[in-house]
């Protein structure tokens, strides 16, 4: 007989029985409220180059280094999240990377694949069995591969980073992704011409980086007014559709304070598709005592959902993975308890970006700001320039920004250079 802790996660069912006819059928037809829960879950490179080891981290005590630490506190327990019951009993095991949206960083899953090779199968099987019950849409998403600040790359390496990332994704997974996290949701139009010449469907990005949307005119509707959202004052429930613009001189690049916005896209114009999660609940996720209890998370996205007519809506919230059972100890298990239980129980389904956007295309559209990021007020300075983001309060200055990012593109340029000229000895094209 099997245990309650070994049951399998199928019978931790969010979605709806085998005989729920399509037309009311959330996982078939777009109704009611779904609910995504999206961690970036991410580690630098560690290795010490010369040895292709970790080296001792003290400050990571009683773990070797940060990583085992990490993995300790949150990668291994999602993986093996418990279910309790209200004496505080074990009374099932879910793997939680079978609800959540995930990526993955390629340094972390590379690390994870040479130190727990169990967790990382589980997480590999998540992706796989999260396919099976969103009609082929899987959890996983990709990563630009080197967790780089994109708008400050230069085109090759925009390019690059897509294309390695999706390829190691793709060694992985077994699949193409469909959609791809952007390190600090770093943005501009250059980024997103990118991501569509290589057949990225969408992105997810904080609110704060939309500037403006609208429903996207129809022959019934040929003219629409746009709505100004530079606040945050976006509406996160639903998907959007970003069209691309037209080639930008370099007086009118995306950098420049005087770029604006043309309004001529037509129907063969390039998009990529945005979620924009829920910034309120997101901050409280990671600041606030909201994972404490399933309940109380689900009380607090509760608070998200429209009383309006619309057929369908999508509570997304989105924070760095370590999130859950690192920076929050233990709350792993109110994702686990949420998942299977409490979003179900109020009528919730619980899906990812991808199977969500199969069920409910656009139909609003957005532009967003010029360059921007989750993380930084001043566009994507803090990888630049003294903007004051992570100064402490002032109490040390970082001109220091400004030299160093100088010194590393000079860098860039120059190791360009020498690839190029030694690649040309053994490949036919040294940059495909």
């Amino acid at each position: 007989m099997t245990s309650a802790a070994e049951r399998p996660a199928s019978q931790y069912s969010a979605e709806g029985t085998a005989n729920t006819s399509v037309a009311t059928d959330p996982l078939q037809t777009a109704t009611g409220v779904y609910v995504t829960v999206h961690g970036h879950f991410y580690q630098p490179p560690r290795e010490n180059p010369y040895l292709d080891a970790i080296e001792r981290q003290p400050s990571a005590s009683p773990f070797h280094d940060w990583n085992e630490r990490i993995h300790h506190e949150c990668y291994r327990p999602n993986a093996f999240a418990r279910v309790l019951n209200d004496r505080g009993e074990v009374v099932g095991i879910v793997n939680n990377y079978e609800y959540f949206s995930f990526n993955i960083g390629p340094t972390l899953m590379s690390w994870l694949e040479r130190y727990d090779v169990e967790v990382y199968q589980r997480i590999l099987e998540a992706d796989r069995k999260s396919s099976d019950r969103l009609n082929g849409h899987g959890n996983a998403i990709a990563q630009v591969y080197n967790h780089i600040i994109m708008p400050l790359a230069n085109e090759r390496d925009k390019y690059t980073q897509i294309r390695w990332g999706k390829e190691d994704f793709r060694s992985r997974f077994g699949r193409d992704p469909e959609g791809m996290w952007l390190a600090e949701t770093a943005v501009d139009y250059a980024t997103l011409e990118a991501l569509v010449a290589e057949g990225i469907k969408f992105i997810v990005l904080a609110p704060s980086q939309a500037e403006r949307c609208r429903p996207i005119p129809t022959d019934e509707q040929p003219v629409t007014q746009w709505l100004e959202v530079g606040g945050s004052q976006i509406d996160p429930t639903r998907p959007y559709r970003c069209y691309l613009k037209p080639t930008l001189s370099t007086q009118d690049s995306p950098l420049s304070p005087e770029y604006s916005f043309p309004t001529n896209e037509t129907p063969n114009t390039p998009y990529i598709d945005i979620f924009f999660y829920d910034g309120p609940i997101s901050r409280d996720m990671g600041f606030n005592d909201v994972l404490g209890w399933a309940g109380t998370l689900a009380g607090r996205i509760g608070s998200a959902v429209r009383g309006d007519r619309r057929a369908s809506q999508l509570i997304s919230v989105g924070t760095d993975g370590e999130t859950f059972g690192h920076h929050k100890s233990g709350t792993e298990k109110t994702l686990a308890f949420a998942f299977v239980e409490e979003f179900p129980r109020r009528g919730w389904t619980v899906t990812n970006y991808a199977h969500y956007l199969s069920l409910n295309p656009p139909t609003w559209e957005v532009e967003l700001k010029p360059v921007t990021a989750w993380s930084c007020a001043h566009g994507v300075n803090r990888w630049q320039d003294d903007c004051g983001c992570g100064g402490e309060g002032g109490v040390w200055h970082q001109k220091w920004r400004r030299p160093l990012r100088n010194a590393l593109d000079w860098l860039r340029d120059q190791l360009s250079k020498v690839y190029e000229e030694t690649g040309r000895q053994f490949f036919r094209d040294p940059w495909a």
